[in-house]
């Protein structure tokens, strides 16, 4: 009795052989397909943050080119860059050193971005004191 090697004696593969690789091979590319479409949505979280990140940045800019003081407290607003809408949070504390206050932005991407960046800076008032600067919501 002769066995079969599983090639064909005209040297081809068998029916079962083909189908095995069709499978191994349908579920590389179902690995690769997801991968693939996760690759994309970090991608887009990455150019968010990004954003954000330069929104921060300018936002910090501004404020050390600014003649005046921002009020002690946190104050919220939106800013519209590039057609989308942006959260800004602007928190402005005292320092540990007299005179030099800490001014933090948050940044939050339009919700179909899902991105944020948080920066801080200092600013050192110069002559003026805490008691100078006006709280939050009036003053």
């Amino acid at each position: 009795m002769k066995r079969s090697t599983g090639v064909s004696a005209a040297g081809g593969f068998t029916l079962l052989e083909v189908l095995v690789a069709l499978v191994i091979l349908a579920i590389a590319m179902g690995a690769v397909i997801r991968v693939s479409g996760q690759s994309a949505d970090i991608l887009q979280r990455l150019r968010a943050d990004t954003a954000a990140n330069v929104i921060a940045e300018d936002l910090c800019a501004r404020l050390h080119l600014a003649a005046a003081m921002p009020p002690l407290g946190t104050q919220s607003s939106e800013i519209r860059v590039s057609g989308r809408t942006w959260q800004v949070t602007q928190t402005v504390s005292k320092g540990l050193i007299p005179g030099v206050f800490r001014v933090e932005y948050r940044v939050i991407a339009p919700p179909s971005s899902e991105g944020q960046s948080s920066m801080v800076t200092y600013l050192y008032a110069g002559g003026t004191t805490s008691s100078d600067v006006a709280p939050a919501g009036g003053g």
